[in-house]
């Protein structure tokens, strides 16, 4: 059997039955799906909060997989039964919180697995700054999508390691390893059959393509200020139309958030590519889930924005057989082989420096919010327009070479981003770890009298100055009603005094106590041996509630 790992499941992150859908949504459920489909292990574990998740998620692995899939539930309040799978993924970055509920329970019962999206929001950044304090180890990763995402980990990790060295005198160096795995595509969905076929020359006649006109598709969310900028594709459209005499349509599947998103787009090809046709169509709409693939001679995405870290459009393109024209941007510069399956396009940044860092500055200071941040990144970073019409000039007026390199496009989605690769690559990361866990030294291992996690302490520890005095072991303890079943019912009745009974013993286990010590004195140590030895914090609690109910004396010796 392969290794394997239980997957943290919470709706948000693997939905795509949404209106504000973002690209980490599509990611999460093709992973889960390719997950339930590829995975070949005995059982998929679910680790999640309650089990009306891990229903959900149990429904969604059957679906996904198309048969009975056994499913195991690890709650979210027991991570120690990750030690049965040995390994946590987590549908994001953010590691450090996951490894100091492990610390609770032993550092080597399982890794820590994460996966890249989205890089550049605060929240995000913070998460990478916890690798640095958070007691990651050796044997966890982070799976980063592209070799450029990887490179601004790396930049960013070196700079926060140099200020923590700065500040304490130590090196300060993180163990997580970035193992770069792409995200993947369904290729049989994108196959060439005769449904598929049939759909795209239907969208073809619905809108007016001809046989000889050479249809351009976008595919993705339309956003100019957190996604692509449509500026640089509208005026090759333009420029390609004006030196081509083959008619140019460009096909913009997908939505907006909001209406005025929308009508920037309508307006900005009308003004800036008036001689092509623009045909805008709902992405969200199931009839053009797959049609415009198929309708459409090429792809084009001409990303600019720091917050694109992979980009799967380009790879459902070649899955679908079409020459794509990319900006080298971002994931795009991994996945697509320039000249073979399309073209990548030059982009330029501004000046590092202090243009820059009064971005990031006005961020901070919460004068910019994140879009608007990112917005601003994008809006300064330009794309080579006149280098994709040159492009889109070539691949218009060539067919040969729009079939050559379609179909170049074909066999390197399936080689390498079909996502039965991509889970076997996820596999040998997971095999990996576990060796790690087994064989690498623990760092800073905790030490017996220390705190799991030092900012987390036990309250009766930390707060123990707010008392005037404090219980031990040779606290003596007695009950003395006459019925203590009807004293401790008296007292269970009111809901106030039962807001935190998840917490304490049940009522059976209460009253076994109270009976133990009715009319008679026994240390809290005699108490503690009643039970067994995993219950001890819940008596200590319980103890600490029956005297604040006067269900118990207690006395300080």
């Amino acid at each position: 059997m392969p290794a394997t790992a239980a997957v943290y499941y919470h709706p948000d992150a693997y939905s795509i039955g949404r209106s504000d859908l973002k690209g980490r949504h599509a990611a999460g459920a093709g992973f889960l799906t390719a997950f339930a489909r590829h995975h070949e292990a005995a059982a998929l574990h679910c680790y999640a909060a309650d089990r009306r998740l891990a229903v959900e998620f149990a429904g969604v692995v059957e679906r996904a997989a198309g048969r009975p899939r056994p499913v195991s539930w690890i709650p979210t309040g027991e991570p120690g039964k990750l030690s049965g799978p040995g390994c946590l993924f987590l549908p994001g970055p953010a590691l450090g919180e996951s490894a100091w509920r492990r610390r609770f329970a032993n550092a080597r019962a399982y890794s820590l697995c994460g996966v890249t999206h989205t890089i550049c929001s605060e929240r995000v950044l913070d998460a990478f700054g916890d690798y640095m304090i958070a007691p990651v180890q050796p044997w966890d990763a982070l799976i980063v999508t592209s070799n450029p995402a990887r490179a601004a980990i790396e930049t960013l990790l070196g700079g926060w390691g140099d200020y923590l060295a700065t500040r304490f005198g130590a090196p300060a160096i993180s163990p997580v390893r970035l193992p770069v795995i792409p995200l993947g595509v369904d290729c049989d969905r994108f196959a060439d059959t005769p449904e598929n076929r049939t759909a795209g020359a239907q969208l073809r006649q619905a809108h007016g393509i001809g046989a000889d006109d050479v249809a351009v598709l976008f595919f993705g969310r339309l956003s100019f200020h957190a996604k692509a900028h449509p500026l640089a594709m509208f005026l090759a459209c333009e420029q390609a139309q004006a030196r081509c005499g083959r008619r140019i349509h460009l096909i913009l599947t997908g939505s907006a958030s909001n209406p005025d998103i929308e009508r920037q787009f309508r307006d900005g090809a009308r003004r800036y590519c008036p001689s092509v046709n623009t045909i805008m169509l709902d992405g969200a709409d199931p009839a053009h889930a797959l049609a415009p693939w198929f309708a459409a001679d090429l792809f084009m995405s001409l990303s600019d924005n720091i917050q694109e870290t992979f980009g799967l459009t380009p790879i459902e393109a070649m899955a679908a057989g079409l020459p794509v024209i990319v900006s080298d941007w971002d994931g795009y510069r991994d996945t697509v082989s320039d000249g073979e399956v399309g073209f990548r396009i030059p982009t330029l940044m501004p000046l590092p420096g202090a243009s820059g860092q009064e971005l990031a500055f006005r961020h901070m200071l919460e004068i910019d919010n994140f879009d608007r941040y990112i917005g601003a990144a994008s809006q300064a970073t330009a794309v080579d327009s006149a280098a994709a019409s040159d492009a889109l000039v070539r691949l218009v007026e060539d067919p040969g070479l729009r079939r050559q390199m379609g179909e170049a496009g074909r066999r390197r989605a399936r080689a390498l981003f079909d996502w039965p690769v991509v889970i076997a690559a996820y596999e040998r990361l997971w095999e990996e770890l576990a060796h790690l866990r087994a064989t690498a030294a623990e760092l800073a291992p905790q030490r017996p009298s220390a705190p799991p996690a030092p900012l987390r302490r036990d309250p009766f520890s930390l707060f123990e100055g707010f008392a005037t005095q404090r219980m031990g072991l040779e606290t003596r303890l007695s009950c003395r009603h006459a019925d203590p079943s009807a004293a401790l019912d008296h007292i269970l009745v009111a809901s106030m005094n039962t807001f935190s009974a998840a917490t304490l013993l049940s009522r059976e286990g209460t009253l076994r106590l109270l009976t133990h010590v009715q009319d008679t004195e026994r240390g809290l140590d005699e108490l503690l041996a009643l039970f067994p030895p995993g219950e001890g914090a819940r008596v200590a609690r319980s103890v600490g509630w029956l005297v604040k109910c006067d269900l118990l004396t207690a006395r300080l010796v």
